[in-house]
C-alpha cells in the first residue's frame, strides 16, 4: 500500500503544479493542502496552524522546547491551536517529501465529539493540560482513511461526494486513539485547554495590537498566575515568549508570501521599533528580513 500511496501522492503534485517544485497547494477539497519538500532543510522555525499532518514519504523532525518528535509515514502530526515549531526535514533516496496537511474545523470537531460523546462512555480521567502538539503512531484505520483521502483527491466528483463523510471518519478515528482526549477537552466548554485555546485565536486575531498578561487572563477566566502556569504547560512558551514567535514568524509570511517590506510588516505584526524588529528576527531566523526567501517555506 505504501508504493500505492506514494504513485497517488505523486500524480497530486503532477496535477497541482508541484512535480518539479516545493511547496503548498490547494487541492480539491477546501481543508486539505498538499506539500512537497526537496531538499533537506537544516533546523529551521516554522508556525504550523491547527489540523493534522500526515507525510506519505520522507521525515520531519520537530522540536518544542526539550521536547522532540519524529513525524514518518507511520505517523500523523496533530496541533490543535497554532504554534511555532522548531523543524528540520529529511529527503530519503533524493526523493521529495510529500505530505498532506488537513485543516482541524472547529465546528466539524464539536459536532463529532458531541455525536461521539452520545454514543460512547467517554469519561476524562486524565485532567492534566495536554500539550498542544502531539505527534502519534497511524492506528490501521487512521492509514486506511488517509488511503482513501488520497484516492477521493484524485477525482472532482469522488472529493464532492465523498469528502465529508470520510473527514468525519478522520476525526473520528482520531478521536478514538490515544490523544483522543485531547480533542474532547478543546471542545469541553470551560475546561483550561479550552479556555487557553480561545485565547490563542484573540492573539491570532490582535497581533497589531498591545496584550498584556493581564487581558489574557481575565479572557481565560483565571488568575495571571494560573493563566501563565497553565498556558507554558500546553505550549512550552509562556504567554510573551508565544506572542513575539507568532509575530516574527507573521512577518516572515507576509514578507514572503505578499512581497511586504519589512518595515510595514513588523507594523502589521505589532512592532513599533524596525530596529528591535530586525535584532529579533535575525535572532531568531538566523537571518536578516531581506534575506527572509532563503530561508525557504514559512509554515503548515
Amino acid at each position: 500500500m505504501q508504493k500505492n500511496k506514494e504513485e497517488l501522492l505523486e500524480n497530486l503534485c503532477l496535477v497541482h503544479g508541484l512535480e518539479n517544485n516545493q511547496g503548498y497547494a490547494d487541492t480539491l477539497i477546501k481543508d486539505i493542502k498538499l506539500f512537497r519538500i526537496s531538499c533537506n532543510e537544516d533546523i529551521l522555525p516554522l508556525l504550523y496552524n491547527r489540523g493534522f499532518i500526515f507525510i506519505g514519504r520522507g521525515m520531519k523532525k520537530g522540536y518544542i522546547a526539550e521536547r522532540e518528535f519524529i513525524n514518518t509515514p507511520d505517523d500523523y502530526l496533530m496541533i490543535t491551536s497554532p504554534q511555532p515549531i522548531e523543524c528540520e526535514t529529511c529527503i530519503y533516496d533524493e526523493h521529495s517529501m510529500i505530505g498532506l496537511y488537513v485543516n482541524l474545523d472547529m465546528n466539524r470537531l464539536r459536532r463529532i465529539v458531541s455525536k461521539y460523546n452520545e454514543f460512547s462512555k467517554y469519561s476524562d480521567t486524565n485532567k492534566k493540560v495536554p500539550y498542544n502538539v502531539v505527534c502519534n503512531k497511524r492506528t490501521d484505520e487512521i492509514t486506511d482513511v488517509f488511503y482513501r483521502l488520497l484516492k477521493i483527491l484524485q477525482s472532482e466528483l469522488d472529493s464532492k461526494m465523498l469528502a465529508s463523510s470520510i473527514l468525519d471518519e478522520l476525526y473520528f478515528r482520531i478521536l478514538e486513539d490515544t490523544s483522543g482526549y485531547i480533542l474532547q477537552q478543546l471542545c469541553e466548554h470551560g475546561s483550561s485547554f479550552s479556555r487557553v485555546s480561545k485565547v490563542i485565536e484573540f492573539i491570532h486575531k490582535n497581533l497589531k495590537e498591545k496584550i498584556c498578561i493581564e487581558e489574557m487572563a481575565e479572557l481565560a477566566g483565571m488568575s495571571p498566575n494560573n493563566f501563565h502556569r497553565i498556558f507554558k504547560e500546553a505550549l512550552n512558551d509562556t504567554p510573551v515568549q508565544y506572542i513575539k514567535k507568532v509575530r516574527l514568524n507573521k512577518a516572515r509570511q507576509l514578507i514572503l508570501h505578499e512581497n511586504m517590506k519589512a518595515v510595514k510588516a513588523s507594523e502589521e505584526v505589532g512592532y513599533d521599533s524596525p530596529t528591535q524588529f530586525n535584532r529579533e528576527f535575525k535572532r531568531y531566523f538566523g537571518a536578516s528580513p531581506g534575506k527572509v526567501k532563503e530561508l525557504g517555506y514559512s509554515g503548515f
